[in-house]
């Protein structure tokens, strides 16, 4: 199922139980048990963009404070529907339900990241970025978001 982008992005007030301008991840969680329930349930991809929409905090400081600002919402909805996106990939890989993909998992799975061409174990090693031999969500994450 996909993420509803105009429904998330009228229902700030939802999100903002305690109006102050400022949603803790707590917050969004709630709120999408209500909103989303088919996507609150994938905290992967919210934790992944919760961190890469906290770009600045109260008064325009330069840097994150831990909460999406009203400014930041929208980037926050953008982001959660491509990290959900990447998410419901990493999942269809990840047969076995371990959180991370093996090089088993990934050769069967590469076709569905455009990757058929070319040497697997290069591909694989290429995105498993801290050599522990299996892909974690993050890793796939950065992966996918490079291009």
């Amino acid at each position: 199922m996909t993420i509803d982008k105009a429904k998330l992005l009228s229902s700030y007030a939802v999100f903002d139980s305690h109006p102050n301008g400022m949603l803790s991840l707590a917050e969004i969680d709630k709120a999408l048990i209500h909103i989303a329930p088919d996507v609150a349930k994938d905290k992967p991809a919210i934790m992944r963009a919760y961190k890469a929409s906290d770009k600045h905090g109260r008064q325009g400081a330069k840097k994150a404070d831990g909460f999406i600002s009203k400014d930041e919402f929208e980037g926050f909805v953008e982001n959660l529907v491509k990290y959900d996106k990447i998410y419901k990939m990493f999942q269809g890989m990840d047969k076995d339900g371990d959180k991370r993909v093996n090089f088993t998992e990934f050769e069967a799975g590469r076709k569905k990241l455009g990757l058929t061409d070319g040497n697997a174990r290069a591909d694989f090693d290429e995105i498993d970025k801290n050599g522990g031999g299996f892909i974690l969500f993050d890793e796939f994450c950065a992966y996918l978001t490079q291009f």
